[in-house]
């Protein structure tokens, strides 16, 4: 008997829900823009006109548009005016999906929550979190050789774990908000540096862990970031 979990089936609101959603924040749709009619949207996705109205309002309770009556649709200035379902609904997206405003955003809320941790756990640090630290470090050298979603993970586990040993715990839940998302991030990050490099970076990490550079460490996922968001916009240009 196979017991793999299969993905509930989305319903046609759900589905189109997602469509609007992925492409407005992926950028195609900018705040401001008027989207199609609910009947051109209709007999274009093969859809009942009530389901595509039904959709629009869900898309306005998630902050992602503003009805007009008698004048349309409109992107909303989400990022002013959204709340925590625009939030959900940009992390239950795949990081590829993302236009590179929103995740220069979800990498900067990265750097102020594991900066943070970062500094914090230089502070306490034990000789146990170093040799955990270092233990992880070795386990993901040992599979460098494995799948990049599966690197990926592993990758985000350690830096997980900072916030973890850092005793701020809260940062955690952070974390795993955002698993789905960094998992592309990683991803993409180890395709532009390499497994070396990646790894190399960590034990980087750990040295200034262990020598209490609260500073140093944050500094060093500062420009990790600053770099990696060069990179990505420049592949765009």
């Amino acid at each position: 008997m196979n017991s793999a979990k299969k993905k509930p089936m989305l319903t046609n609101k759900e589905s189109f829900v997602k469509r609007v959603s992925r492409e407005i924040l992926s950028g195609k749709w900018k705040p401001g823009d008027k989207l199609p009619s609910e009947r051109e949207l209709a007999a274009e996705l093969g859809i009942g006109k009530t389901v595509v109205h039904s959709g629009f309002e869900k898309l306005a309770s998630m902050g992602l548009v503003h009805i007009k009556p008698k004048s349309g649709v409109f992107v909303a200035d989400y990022m002013k005016t959204g709340n925590i379902e625009t939030l959900n609904a940009i992390v239950n997206l795949n990081g590829n999906e993302l236009g590179s405003d929103i995740v220069a955003a979800i990498l900067d809320l990265r750097l102020a929550v594991e900066g943070l941790a970062l500094r914090a756990l230089c502070a306490c640090r034990s000789s146990e979190d170093i040799q955990y630290l270092r233990s992880l470090t070795k386990e993901i050298r040992d599979k460098s050789n494995c799948g990049e979603e599966e690197l990926a993970e592993q990758f985000f586990i350690w830096h997980r774990e900072i916030c973890i040993r850092s005793g701020k715990s809260f940062f955690t839940l952070f974390m795993n908000t955002t698993h789905d998302v960094s998992i592309a991030f990683w991803v993409n990050y180890l395709r532009m540096y390499g497994i070396s490099f990646a790894i190399n970076r960590l034990e980087q990490f750990i040295d200034l862990i262990e020598a209490r550079d609260g500073e140093g460490a944050y500094n060093l996922l500062a420009s990790g970031i600053s770099d990696y968001l060069a990179r990505i916009d420049k592949q765009e240009q």
